[in-house]
């Protein structure tokens, strides 16, 4: 059974981390090592890493660091696992057999160097909102702001050894990664969701703006130049891709819907009872998800 190392940076982020630790402790493939890069929280987040400390896998240091991606590195440093998982302190893994389905994956696919897929829209009361079908992989659809799903994507222990995050980057290390490591190693692309993606009021990249500067000039350092081929080929020939992905997604998520109370998920989640705003949640534009009802913080 090849090690699974986990990632996880954090900093005061202790009304969502227990769900984050639980999302690695219920997994049912028992060899892994989960390492938690604090920088120095001054909220419950302590408390709870030396509760788990003992129950699981679990090793955590925490000190002042320069940000999300200097605790990343840090944590890509320290790990010894043949595959590695960089999960944020407010996601999830989403059920029990993720590690072990990523495994068999890997294994089948020798040549692969990163896997990533699917991921489902949680609030801050872990209700379900929109499940997320990435696109397959397209180096020059990601070049177009088509991103992966961070939480969803595991590295061959290789990847992150020899490549770190850009600490520069405040908002879209994880755009630049994906980017500078679509040039050296194979991707593969998994129809299944893997994680729970959340969404709350503190989040980091909505308090900033999901079409950031930071973005844009991430997509130019690789050779975006924002001219009328890219908002022609963005919005008719890769837009229609997604709105395919969308509406497949209603079918699935009513499927998710049907079976939350399943053992096999890591937590205990919840769908919207409005059939209606469900459908809404699914196919609306990432701007509009703030319109609804959406409850971002725990009750």
């Amino acid at each position: 059974m090849p090690l699974v190392s986990i990632v996880t940076p954090s900093f005061n982020q202790g009304q969502f981390i227990e769900d984050t630790l639980l999302s690695v402790k219920n997994q049912n493939y028992s060899n892994i090592e989960h390492i938690v890069c604090d920088g120095g929280s001054t909220d419950n987040t302590i408390d709870l890493l030396k509760k788990y400390e003992k129950e699981y896998s679990l090793k955590w240091f925490s000190e002042q660091d320069k940000g999300q991606s200097d605790a990343i590195n840090k944590g890509f440093r320290r790990v010894k696992g043949d595959i590695v998982g960089w999960l944020n302190s407010d996601d999830v893994y989403f059920s029990k057999d993720v590690f072990s389905y990523v495994v068999e994956e890997f294994e089948r696919n020798p040549d692969v160097d990163v896997i990533y897929g699917d991921d489902v829209f949680i609030d801050a009361n872990n209700k379900v909102f929109r499940l997320r079908k990435i696109l397959d992989w397209n180096y020059n659809k990601l070049l177009r702001r088509f991103s992966l799903s961070q939480p969803a994507t595991f590295f061959r222990i290789n990847v992150v050894k020899e490549n770190k995050l850009d600490e520069k980057l405040g908002y879209s290390m994880d755009l630049d990664f994906w980017l500078r490591l679509g040039k050296l190693y194979k991707f593969k692309h998994l129809n299944r969701v893997l994680a729970g993606n959340r969404i709350h009021s503190t989040r980091k990249r909505l308090k900033a703006g999901i079409c950031g500067e930071e973005d844009k000039d991430v997509l130019k350092k690789y050779g975006q130049n924002f001219g009328v081929s890219y908002y022609v080929l963005r919005y008719l020939w890769d837009y229609p891709d997604v709105m395919i992905k969308r509406l497949a997604g209603i079918i699935d998520i009513f499927t998710i819907k049907r079976s939350l109370k399943q053992s096999n998920l890591t937590l205990d989640v919840e769908c919207p009872e409005n059939t209606l705003s469900l459908i809404f949640y699914q196919i609306a534009p990432w701007q509009l998800l703030k319109l609804g009802n959406l409850n971002f913080e725990r009750k």
